[in-house]
């Protein structure tokens, strides 16, 4: 049982958005469809994380309702960080998922008690999307860099979203 966990510890740390040859993903599209396809066949989410608060707050709109996710507070240095989110049965290839930081030509760092928004040091990022259900299940990819670029850290969490009329 150990062994197990020690290899899927291992190979979330290593998960990065690469193709099968290992060579990172630059075109943006490209890498949207592959986070999306990743998120699909990862089965194991967390609901929290040990390096951030994640968060989830609807809203309804015409026609639908409206989801924020939000990540903050890091708890480490994080750079270059990366957020995708998803709903069970959505085409992605005709809606746009929420994310951040996957077309954006800037990049979104995350560093305890720092924050410069003009050279990309941000208190948190907030990614939105539209659903048609009042209740929903978001799995969500979050990825980051250390400060060198040398390590790339992926988390899947599994947010339940609910819309609560005031």
């Amino acid at each position: 049982m150990m062994k197990k966990i020690l290899i899927s510890l291992c190979l979330l740390l290593m998960l990065t958005a690469c193709n099968e040859d290992g060579r990172e993903i630059a075109n943006p599209d490209e890498r949207y469809i592959y986070i999306i396809e990743m998120i699909k066949e990862h089965d194991s989410f967390a609901e929290s994380s040990n390096y951030f608060d994640i968060s989830v707050e609807m809203a309804e709109i015409q026609g639908g309702y409206r989801y924020y996710i939000t990540v903050d507070n890091p708890r480490i240095a994080m750079y270059d960080v990366e957020l995708l989110a998803i709903e069970d049965e959505v085409d992605y290839h005709s809606n746009m998922a929420a994310n951040v930081g996957i077309f954006e030509n800037k990049e979104y760092n995350m560093v305890p008690n720092q924050t410069n928004v003009s050279q990309g040091y941000v208190k948190g990022v907030v990614a939105s999307g539209i659903s048609s259900k009042s209740e929903t299940t978001l799995y969500v990819f979050v990825q980051f860099k250390n400060i060198d670029y040398s390590t790339t850290h992926s988390e899947y969490i599994k947010l339940n979203a609910k819309y609560e009329a005031q």
